[in-house]
């Protein structure tokens, strides 16, 4: 019986080199990896371990695959994807730990972006279908004047830069929009809040063309749907954001329906979440109980 030759430096590629190149043998170490992690999931969760463990579900696996199929044009090989695997588990055990050391409670822009999360969440929690057009015909019809479009506008802006902020112009106007929550005077209380800009602070009487050209259109049409009487934002503008207190306003005349339909509907569904948020905002609120000093308005 003749024997296979040895396998010499430079001659053919030994047998662990071939089988590492083996599609099968891929398939194979993919097909356990999925095993062994949905089998992982399926063990129930028990004892005092069971807050420190981490669970990554086969449907966690393709989506990390589809991640890297993405960016890369193929799938991930083996080590590739115990890579990515690690990564996963990697972030996850960093996010428990920030959490254990209650750092989401220390750094106020990671507060302020879970805050507005939840808010999102609950807005869309109770969304409901579109409403027919008689019926949002009868809700235009009681509103129309909101939707009459302002002759002129006074105002005051807040300027938020993209570059000076390092791309958290929005996020930190969102911040300084609620720390001005509840307070009436457009002027007063905004030291040391925004940038500084070529842009007024303060326009009196301006017509939405004239608003349109200085501050861009998106703040003119902000203009016409913003509630007066407090900061409002974030509005797009030249190089970042602005927040505006709309004073006061002069309308115009109401639009009829045809002309005001999108605007209609686009306010209908933002009442329908306001609503939705509110509520579930109150079933929470109902589940905790707040202790108030002596001398905290509203205490008991």
């Amino acid at each position: 019986m003749r024997r296979a030759p040895l396998a010499t430096p430079g001659s053919t590629p030994s047998l662990l080199a071939r089988l590492l190149r083996e599609p099968l043998l891929h398939f194979l170490v993919l097909g356990l990896a999925l095993f062994v992690l949905a089998d992982w999931r399926a063990r129930p969760a028990s004892g005092p371990d069971a807050a420190r463990r981490i669970e990554l579900s086969a449907d966690d696996l393709r989506q990390l695959s589809g991640l890297w199929r993405s960016q890369w044009n193929r799938d991930p090989g083996p080590e590739e994807l115990a890579r990515l695997v690690d990564d996963q588990v990697r972030e996850e055990v960093a996010f428990r730990e920030a959490l254990a050391a209650g750092l989401d409670r220390q750094d106020i822009l990671v507060r302020r972006r879970l805050v507005e999360r939840m808010n999102s969440l609950w807005a869309s929690a109770g969304e409901a279908g579109e409403p027919t057009e008689a019926a949002l015909r009868d809700w235009y019809a009681a509103r129309a004047g909101q939707f009459a479009p302002p002759r002129e506008a006074t105002f005051a802006t807040l300027y938020f830069s993209d570059r000076l902020r390092g791309g958290k112009a929005k996020e930190e106007a969102i911040l300084a929009r609620d720390a001005l929550a509840g307070k009436s005077d457009g002027q007063g209380d905004v030291q040391g809040l925004g940038d500084v800009t070529e842009l007024p602070p303060r326009a009196e009487a301006m017509s939405p063309d004239e608003a349109a050209g200085l501050y861009g259109p998106e703040l003119a049409e902000a203009l016409g749907r913003l509630p007066a009487g407090s900061w409002q934002g974030p509005v797009a503008v030249a190089g970042g954001y602005a927040l505006v207190f709309v004073e006061a306003r002069t309308p115009g005349k109401a639009l009829p329906f045809e002309a005001a339909r999108d605007q209609a509907l686009d306010a209908w569904r933002r009442e329908r979440r306001e609503e939705s948020r509110q509520r579930a905002y109150a079933a929470a609120r109902a589940r905790y109980a707040v202790a108030l000093p002596d001398t905290a308005p509203g205490a008991p």
